[in-house]
């Protein structure tokens, strides 16, 4: 008998500790509600135009060094290339995106 009426007690217990665990999917309505309203108070800028810009030029490059440049060497080995870039070009966009040195 003791048994049986100690599980209201348990059921309250279990939904305390349900309401300390933080819902998820409402943590990122809010947050995504919160970043439209910073963009939409944003002022218009032209730093997010270069660096938009640049970050396309780096990748661009990125995607030469790794990807195009290879096949290049491998397929047209008569072919001239000026010297490769790879780590100038690594280290500018690492850090462009926060991850750098």
């Amino acid at each position: 008998m003791a048994l049986w009426s100690s599980l209201p007690l348990l059921g309250t217990l279990l939904d305390k500790v349900a309401g300390l665990i933080p819902d998820r999917s409402r943590a990122a309505e809010n947050q995504a509600r919160i970043n439209e309203q910073e963009l939409s108070n944003a002022p218009a800028s032209r730093l997010r135009l270069w660096r938009s810009f640049l970050g396309w030029c780096l990748t661009l490059c990125f995607v030469w060094e790794v990807m195009i440049r290879p096949l290049v060497i491998t397929y047209f080995p008569d072919w001239i290339l000026p010297p490769s870039m790879l780590t100038e070009i690594s280290r500018l966009l690492l850090g462009m995106l926060g991850l750098g040195f």
